[in-house]
Parts: structure tokens; sequence; C-alpha cells
């Protein structure tokens, strides 16, 4: 039987960011899986078109599904880079199932509970590293339209470790927002801040909604009187993060 992978993500323009993030994590699920065709799909329509217009051959998913059946691949799984489940996954990745295309699920589940979650978690804590007297903050992306529990639930993750991370969303109209993690810095008196990206990619949410010179979270903190350091890099730019995705997969393919 023929197998293929697809890696499933949101797309990325810039050509450096894409090669250190997205690419670099298809490379490793191509190493791990020698016998499956692995591929990549962009769910966003403005990125392909913008890349397909540079001279790039960027498919969507349904493209791709297309393109490897008729090459005579019978099963064909679909890895989400989606840290969280939401109106992306539910409305442009998991339409796609039936029983010759199987959907795994985004890294972290609605409850946060499980083993691979807990593991997850502590995967990315790892992965930016504080100085003394600093505090994290991991900052997601947040939807406008349906809230996600995941970001309550891995708060909860941290809160039951007693750690100093703090986990908010970008998006203004969802939670938990600005002025709930300036009551928890309050609350804990703190003066030192690293602002981390809760993202695979981090890109222009970074520059400019995290460490931008207008309205970003770091103008809005150091407004109120606090130190703040930010990470760029995207989660994706770790090693051990991409490592989750390969370790879901072997796991979902032996069960």
């Amino acid at each position: 039987m023929k197998l293929s992978i697809i890696l499933a993500s949101f797309g990325v323009i810039n050509k450096e960011l894409r090669a250190k993030t997205i690419d670099l994590l298809a490379d490793d699920i191509s190493k791990a899986f020698k016998n499956f065709e692995v591929r990549q799909a962009f769910t966003s329509n403005f990125i392909r078109r913008k890349l397909n217009s540079q001279g790039l051959n960027i498919l969507s998913i349904e493209e791709q599904i297309n393109d490897l059946k008729s090459e005579g691949y019978e099963k064909i799984y679909i890895l989400p880079s989606l840290l969280t489940p939401g109106e992306e996954f539910d409305n442009k990745i998991k339409i796609f199932a039936s029983d010759e295309i199987i959907i795994l699920p985004p890294l972290f589940t609605l409850n946060c509970d499980t083993e691979f979650d807990q593991k997850a978690f502590k995967v990315i804590i790892d992965c930016f590293k504080t100085n003394e007297n600093e505090e994290l903050i991991l900052i997601g992306h947040g939807s406008p339209h349906r809230h996600n529990s995941v970001y309550e639930n891995l708060q909860r993750l941290a809160d039951d470790q007693n750690l100093k991370i703090h986990i908010v969303v970008i998006e203004p109209n969802d939670t938990p927002n600005f002025e709930n993690v300036l009551d928890r810095l309050k609350k804990f008196h703190t003066k030192k801040i690293l602002l981390a990206p809760l993202l695979f990619n981090g890109g222009t949410h970074v520059n400019e909604d995290i460490a931008g010179e207008n309205d970003s979270w770091k103008t809005k903190l150091i407004d109120q009187g606090f130190e703040v350091r930010i990470c760029f890099e995207g989660l994706g730019t770790y090693k051990n993060f991409r490592q989750l995705y390969v370790d879901r997969l072997k796991n979902f393919l032996q069960n």
C-alpha cells in the first residue's frame, strides 16, 4: 500500500522563516517516516496566491489529496501544524476526513490533561529560558469568533506546578487578554518579563503584535512599568518542539 503524509499549515510567506520552521518539520517527518511520501499544503488562500505569483507551486490540502490519489496513494495522513483546535482546523482540515484520509488532531487537546499535553507544555517552557527574576508570558493567537479553552487549560497546567508563567492571546476579542494578564502580574508583583510566541512560526505576529512599536504587547507592558525582553523565534525553530509532531505521528501510527 502506498502511504503518504500531508503536513498542513496556515502557511508562511517569508522564505527564510519558512525554511527554519515548517520546511524543517517536513524534513524531520521525511527522515522519520521513510516509507511515506511527505508533502506540504497551506490552508491560507492569500499566502498560496502570493507565493505562487512568485513562481512557487504551493498547493491546498484538496489539491495535494487529488495529486496523491492520482499517483496511486491509497492512505493519506494529514498532520496539522496547528497548536490548538478551532475554526481553521474544523473548516479547512477536518472536512477532508474519510476512510482513506486520516486527520490527526492539533497538538493540544481541549482539556490539556493528557500525558502528551503535559510533555508538550514542558517542551515549550524549555524552549524559552528566562533570566533571573523574569516571568514568562506565552502569547497565542486566539480567535475573534470562537473561544478556545486550550489557553486556560495550559494556564492551569502552569499554576498546578506553581510556575510563574502566564498564557494570553493576541486576538483582542478573545481571552485571556491584556487586562487578564495585567491582573496576574500585579498579583505576582512581577517586575521583569520575557514575551515569547505560543505560535509555530511567529513571523508577523511577533514582529508587529508582540514586539512592534505601536500598541504592541511590548509597548503596553513597558508603559505599565515592566522591564520587557522578547524571544522572536517561533516554536517551530526548536528541534525538540518539532519532535513532538514526529512523536505524535509515531504514536498514532502504532495504535
